[in-house]
């Protein structure tokens, strides 16, 4: 498993914090007291604390001052997979989700992150995956838990069948079976309940045995019940007098204060009807004129308009043609070479009857006068003359229309009484702008009352409203004394709803009495008890037999699971025997681990023998542990990679061992994640990523 992120809220000194991690080395440093091991904690609460949790660790943890409770959520991947576990302590609730699944249960939660981090408890975890400085020779916490996930990684039984499981259902069903025989519990077993059951039916047979002295009893205190009941009664009309009138005074309050809220509203409504009247007025005076020219020529006048801008943009492109078309001359020697060619065309033609050599003449006066003929000559001339005259017909006819356009729309700015085109626009605007504030106070008019533009309807409501309004005031009036304020409201409401419950308690303790009032067959139930006494023996003497038996069968299995324990060692002892070489520079290389305690001894080469490991240096002694927690992480997981949270332990390591032990946890780091949470700076080298910390 790999934690990416972890959010905080009011846990101790974290009011608001995030943190992010990645794969491989991470070290969190930072001084004394500046939430290293609040943030350890907050791991170990994410991963393993119920939400629904009541006890003092998760009290304690709450941030100083705060009323509520706290929240983490952490945010990672499992084998490719991503997820978001958010645990809200103060609404007591988990909210799991990976790849669209949603889990909120807190026990299928636990179960899913067992099954990612292949270790089920926060016991377990510490044992193996959390190491603390002052915990590096612990390795044996995590008991019986530890011992078990062990069987389960050896046997690949971890969450299916076998001797663990096997042994936890027998356990269980034990556990049931004599739950609430040794002390009080909410939901006793099936033997403490034929226990009590036996208990229950031994009193009854006393109390039959008592029965008419409990029946004077019970007249007796039918009596005190009748007095307690008229009481209350009285007592109940009273409050119920009192809050009817309170709810009434407060629902007369709201209504008169909607009453001036609605009045204000016909109000707004009158005064944007006088305006509109004033509008109208101003539109009757000022633009009936145009109105009338608007109704009337509105979609000739249109057409006048789109017409003249049409004729202007036309004379605009006919002129910048007329520009071109005057710009184009003839060239000066065109004329002359003209000449010159017929010249001496006609010369040649009338002497090509005296002299044969007279043809090439004509040529001559041919060429030139063709000449003559082309770009910049005659012919050019001749067609830009065309062209100008056209051009300028097309102007002199497009300029009469849009006299005659301009005619006509005087005509219709006459009518309207305009002197000019200006006015006559400025008098348009000012009518758009006059018929736009009229329909938006229609707009507004219909939003703030029914009634819209119907001055004497709004006027009848407000006069209405006025009324209810008196009426209202003068019933406050009349209630005036006679209620409660808000927290005297309250308090009636829950002394009512005391007496009501008293009032149902009392119903039922008559029903109770009446009904020993009318037993009168004390020896036949009293035959009918001691029949299923006898019973209830039998049935606790055959469960007394069960439950013998399945001790017994729970031995059996404890000791199969201290056999299975002893299958693992030799996979753990060579593992931990590789790790402590490359820790120790191949000093120490063979390990051996016995025992459900796990208890650790090593090969010296210097005696010459197995020995203690806690007879050796503590640097040693930390070097032993360190290698037995990474292979009992390995051995337990089997290949689930939980994070490995590492409390500052190489405190006691020279330089080369540290030197060794972080090499040796950058190679485990590869596809984990390892955390290291330290007060100094001597980790740094190692990191992948680095979170400092901000003193308190």
């Amino acid at each position: 498993m790999l934690i990416e992120e972890i959010s905080l809220r009011h846990f101790k000194r974290f009011r608001e914090a995030s943190f992010t991690l990645r794969e491989g080395l991470n070290v969190v440093k930072g001084p004394n007291e500046s939430g290293k091991s609040t943030l350890l904690q907050a791991v170990m609460a994410g991963l393993f604390w119920r939400a629904d949790s009541t006890r003092r660790e998760v009290r304690e943890s709450v941030t100083w001052g705060e009323s509520g409770g706290m929240r983490v959520e952490l945010k990672g991947k499992s084998d490719g997979i991503s997820f978001h576990l958010i645990k809200d302590f103060s609404a007591r609730r988990a909210e799991l989700t990976w790849e669209g699944e949603r889990e909120t249960d807190p026990g299928r939660i636990q179960e899913r992150m067992r099954e990612w981090l292949g270790i089920g408890s926060e016991a377990a975890f510490r044992a193996t995956a959390g190491i603390r400085q002052d915990e590096v020779a612990g390795i044996a916490e995590g008991g019986r838990e530890l011992g078990e996930s062990l069987q389960a990684a050896v046997g690949g039984l971890e969450g299916g069948p076998g001797a663990v499981r096997a042994r936890e259902a027998l356990e269980r069903e034990l556990g049931e079976m004599l739950r609430g025989t040794k002390g009080a519990a909410r939901n006793p077993g099936p033997l403490a309940r034929v226990e009590e059951e036996l208990a229950s039916l031994s009193r009854r047979r006393e109390e039959l045995t008592r029965a008419v002295r409990e029946r004077e009893e019970a007249r007796r205190r039918l009596a005190e019940l009748e007095e307690e009941s008229r009481r209350t009664e009285q007592r109940l009309e009273v409050l119920e007098a009192l809050i009817k009138d309170t709810q009434e005074r407060m629902d007369i309050e709201e209504d008169v204060e909607d009453f001036q809220r609605r009045y204000r509203m016909l109000e707004s409504s009158i005064k944007l009807l006088e305006e509109d009247e004033e509008l109208a007025r101003e539109e009757e005076s000022r633009y009936a004129a145009l109105r009338e020219v608007l109704s009337e020529e509105g979609e000739r006048l249109e057409d006048l308009e789109r017409r003249r801008a049409a004729a202007g943009e036309r004379i605009v492109g006919l002129s910048r043609n007329l520009e071109e078309a005057a710009a184009l001359h003839p060239r000066p020697w065109a004329p002359w070479v003209m000449a010159a060619g017929l010249t001496l065309l006609l010369a040649g033609l009338a002497g090509v009857a005296l002299s044969p050599y007279m043809l090439v003449l004509c040529l001559a006066g041919f060429g030139l006068a063709t000449l003559s003929l082309v770009r910049g000559g005659y012919l050019r001339m001749h067609s830009a003359s065309k062209r100008l005259q056209e051009l300028r017909a097309q102007v002199e006819e497009v300029r009469a229309a849009e006299a005659e356009v301009a005619r006509c729309m005087e005509s219709i700015m006459v009518r309207a009484g305009c002197g000019s085109l200006e006015d006559f626009e400025r008098l348009r605007r000012g009518y758009a702008e006059l018929r736009a504030r009229r329909e938006e106070i229609a707009d507004r008019l219909r939003l703030l009352s029914a009634w819209g533009g119907d001055r004497a309807r709004l006027e009848d409501e407000a006069r209405s409203l006025a009324a209810e309004a008196g009426l209202r005031s003068r019933r406050l009036k009349e209630l005036k004394g006679r209620t409660l304020d808000p927290e005297g409201l309250q308090q009636a409401l829950r002394e009512r709803e005391e007496l009501v419950r008293r009032m149902e308690n009392l119903r039922e303790e008559r029903v109770r009495l009446e009904v020993i009032l009318a037993g009168g067959e004390q020896e036949e139930e009293l035959l009918r008890t001691e029949e299923e006494l006898a019973q209830l023996e039998e049935r606790k003497r055959r469960l007394t037999m069960r439950a013998k038996a399945l001790e017994l069968a729970l031995q059996w299995l404890r000791r199969a699971s201290r056999d299975s324990l002893d299958s693992v060692t030799a996979r753990l002892e060579e593992m931990t025997g590789d790790y402590l070489s490359r820790i120790t520079g191949g000093r120490y290389r063979k390990v051996s681990v016995e025992g459900e305690g796990l208890s650790v001894s090593v090969w010296s080469p210097e005696k010459g023998e197995e020995v203690k490991a806690d007879s050796l240096s503590r640097g040693t002694v930390d070097q032993v542990y360190l290698a037995a927690r990474l292979s009992l992480v390995e051995v337990i997981c089997e290949g689930k990679n939980p994070p490995l949270l590492l409390d500052d332990p190489f405190v006691t390591f020279d330089s080369e061992r540290l030197r060794r032990a972080m090499e040796l946890l950058r190679e485990y780091a590869r596809g984990r994640q390892v955390v290291i949470f330290t007060c100094g700076d001597h980790y740094d080298l190692y990191a992948d990523r680095v979170v400092t910390l901000a003193p308190a």
